[in-house]
């Protein structure tokens, strides 16, 4: 059971203040955090979390060091300061991860269905968890081969319908196919289409360069969007159901990445405040954008990384594996 509010010690508070992904909140979203935080107190060779199982807690170190592994792999070990269970909580990953103290360990507990409540609760709280997600996905991006970008913009079958002048229904009807959306309801749906503004641009048209400011997102209903990284170095294409711009945006990054229109493209476009409004009152829509994104953290850093590193740190929030190459 959470603490009434307001009583969260400031040892506690100064302690979740050291989390990468609750540095930047505010004393007060904090405090409230903290609310709901339990000091435990883990044997050498207790057992924090099992593999196969979804992650029940999210745990802070005050002190000790805990070990780390997934699908029998070694990831690293955490110690004071730092955070297990949060990415892979967020992502909703039923594999879970196995977290065993290697000594004496001392920890702040926050139960999932705290954090939920926390969320729900707070939006800037999620808010700024769904910007720290998404610029670690740009971070891992920015590394990934090019040859695996197709995996971050899953497209669709196409419109079921005339892929200009979409009326409300057909908006919806779409939305429900783009695979980040594909959860959601009706009402939050509907909701985030007012908001957004049908767009259509011919061969050659220029939608951002790389390095510019972000803040719009664009989901392409039909045609195709050549897109170049790094200066040119890394090229890839996307098409019907993409969403382009949404993960820098979220993030208050430039753009990853240029878009340059390959054929006549129809998208529906909005500013980022705007998805963040619907976001704000839809909570589930919030959440299953929140899984989607830190699941493609998991999914990138499978395909990248044969055994820890510095991307399973950042992910895990754990240091290097002893005979790790990094």
């Amino acid at each position: 059971m959470p603490r009434a509010p307001g009583t969260a010690s400031v040892e506690r508070i100064l302690s979740l203040k050291r989390i990468p992904m609750l540095a930047g909140l505010s004393p007060e979203d904090l405090a409230a955090v903290a609310d709901f935080g339990q000091e435990r107190f883990f044997a050498k060779g207790s057992v924090l979390l099992r593999e196969g199982e979804p992650i029940p807690a999210l745990y802070a170190l005050l002190d000790g060091r805990v070990h780390l592994a997934r699908r029998g792999r070694t990831l690293g070990h955490v110690t004071s300061g730092g955070f297990v269970g949060g990415a892979a909580m967020f992502a909703r990953d039923p594999e879970g991860l196995g977290a065993v103290a290697e000594t004496d360990t001392l920890a702040i507990e926050l139960q999932a269905d705290g954090a939920l409540e926390i969320f729900e609760d707070h939006f800037p709280i999620l808010h700024h968890v769904l910007r720290e997600v998404c610029g670690w996905l740009v971070d891992l991006v920015a590394g990934l081969p090019p040859h695996l970008y197709g995996d971050l913009f899953p497209g669709v079958p196409g419109p079921r319908t005339a892929a200009a002048d979409l009326d409300l229904v057909e908006r919806i009807l779409f939305l429900h196919q783009v695979p980040v959306f594909a959860q959601s309801g009706i009402d939050s749906l509907a909701e985030l289409s007012r908001g957004m503004v049908e767009a259509t641009y011919p061969p050659g048209a220029t939608l951002w360069e790389e390095g510019e400011p972000s803040g719009t997102v664009a989901l392409v209903v039909a045609g195709t969007v050549s897109c170049a990284a790094r200066g040119g170095d890394a090229t890839f294409v996307v098409g019907p159901g993409a969403s382009m711009g949404a993960v820098e945006s979220m993030a208050e990054r430039p753009r990853w990445h240029g878009a340059v229109t390959q054929t006549s493209v129809t998208a529906l476009q909005g500013h980022i405040e705007g998805l963040i409004d619907v976001f704000e009152d839809n909570f589930e829509m919030a959440m299953d954008y929140l899984a989607f994104m830190a699941r493609a953290q998991v999914r990138i850093l499978e395909m990248r990384v044969s055994g820890g590193g510095k991307a399973m740190e950042r992910l895990y929030g754990c240091e290097d594996a002893p005979d790790d190459p990094d």
